[in-house]
């Protein structure tokens, strides 16, 4: 796995889930008001980067991320993907 995309995703992916959590609960029950709908949506797209970075931390391409879309089988899906990626303290 390559560390620096791995921190990425982390980077990313972390503040996406808070914010889609958060936006669930500002709301008051009101999830298409303004403020909670931005937090999801802007939640969500952090943590399709995140994921994307994830994949890309496996050797995969950035559009595997997508898969964040399907929820929690996305989350199975990108978890058990084979590490394609070189080891960057592999030297040739």
């Amino acid at each position: 796995m390559i560390k620096k995309y791995n921190n990425m995703s982390f980077l990313f992916g972390v503040p996406g889930l808070v914010l889609q959590i958060a936006g669930r609960f500002v709301g008051d029950g009101d999830v298409l008001s303004g403020l909670p709908l931005l937090m999801s949506l802007v939640g969500t797209v952090l943590l399709i980067v995140g994921l994307g970075y994830y994949a890309k931390a496996k050797g995969r391409h950035l559009a595997w991320g997508l898969m964040g879309l399907l929820s929690i089988i996305g989350l199975i899906v990108l978890a058990c993907l084979k590490d394609r990626s070189v080891s960057e303290s592999v030297e040739v």
